[in-house]
């Protein structure tokens, strides 16, 4: 947002005290301010995906969305801070697949392999996204943190309707287990990103196979690994 812009919001703010009826000049301020912070994440997943996270500077993303480099500090403090609500939206707009074994058959194996494929599906699809945030995550390592902030909260909205996930951190024996579902989850992550990737160390059917019976056998319905294996 440009600095008239800023006069602009006071003045229609008390304008609106005074007269409801320019309360419509306030929200039309309020539109054009998230248009243009949309414009610049739009613009950022645009020039990341052609040239890549690092060699994209500021001033490439301001131009690309059509505004100055004064808007775009306006609404970010930096690109790692643009970045990082780029990885948010995606978490977000990816949420309601991760957790959608919590609102189908749990405890069958079709259904969880179909729940995991949809994953490495999805991963597949989104695999130049995938790519800027490890790129990020080595410059920025902060990253690390928000990444293994989406498992957590996967493990408590797998917790509502799936027993073995719902787990008392508090508790020695819930705090175990806690990190045994963690490390499930991020494993059916972290394989499902080098599959995009091209990275895995096997083929894919064969990943998601072992996966949905580790799932099953943390869930409880799985076969017990024996002593020999």
């Amino acid at each position: 947002m440009d600095p008239a812009e800023n006069v602009l919001a006071d003045v229609a703010s008390s304008a609106e005290d005074r007269d409801p009826r320019l309360g419509g000049l306030m929200a039309f301020h309020r539109r054009r301010k998230q248009d243009s912070r949309d414009r610049l994440l739009a613009a950022a997943i645009d020039r990341f995906c052609e040239l890549g996270y690092f060699v994209v500077s500021i001033d490439d993303i301001a131009s690309t969305a059509g505004v100055s480099r004064v808007t775009f500090y306006r609404h970010f403090s930096s690109k790692a801070a643009l970045t990082a609500e780029v990885f948010r939206n995606a978490a977000e707009t990816r949420r309601p697949l991760y957790r959608a074994i919590r609102d189908l058959p749990f405890q069958d194996r079709p259904a969880v392999l179909q729940w995991i494929t949809d994953i490495f599906e999805a991963d597949k699809a989104d695999h130049r996204m995938l790519r800027i945030f490890i790129q990020a995550t080595t410059e920025e390592g902060h990253f690390t943190q928000r990444a293994q902030a989406l498992i957590s909260d996967l493990i408590m909205d797998l917790g509502v309707t799936i027993p073995a996930f719902a787990l008392d951190a508090n508790e020695h024996k819930g705090r175990r287990r806690r990190q045994e579902a963690w490390l499930l989850l991020y494993e059916i992550l972290d394989q499902s990103n080098h599959a995009a990737l091209g990275t895995a160390f096997a083929p894919s059917s064969d990943v998601i196979d072992i996966l949905a019976d580790r799932f099953l056998q943390f869930v409880g319905t799985g076969p017990t690994p024996s002593a020999n294996d």
